[in-house]
């Protein structure tokens, strides 16, 4: 079961309390998580370093959605494995076609000169 989730017996008709310090924990962990994404893409020159830095924040940013509030990190480890693994193929062949294209694009260019 869910770690926020309440295991108190209630009587019929009783309503449970509101547990919402879990939410608020996430909520300032994603705030704290976004502060950091604006000071270095508002601080740093424009750089590839840079944007791998805001791109990575941005991986960690919606790996920590999906785990809390799909609830994906309360689920077995099989189907965690099954749903990283090809996002992460995913993002590996996203940074090969951006290189090769860039790659090609050099080549191009220069043939052309």
């Amino acid at each position: 079961m869910a770690s926020h989730a309440t295991t108190e017996h209630l009587a019929p008709g009783e309503i449970a309390k509101p547990n919402t310090g879990w939410i608020w924990r996430v909520f300032f962990i994603l705030v704290g998580i976004t502060a950091v994404e604006f000071v270095f893409v508002f601080l740093m020159h424009p750089s590839t370093l840079r944007n791998s830095i805001f791109i990575g924040l941005t991986i960690l940013k919606a790996f920590f959605i999906v785990a809390e509030f799909m609830h994906l990190k309360h689920e077995t480890k099989g189907l965690i494995w099954t749903i990283l693994v090809p996002v992460t193929l995913l993002i590996w062949l996203l940074v090969a076609l951006i290189t090769e294209g860039s790659f090609m694009g050099e080549v191009l260019q220069n043939m052309f000169k």
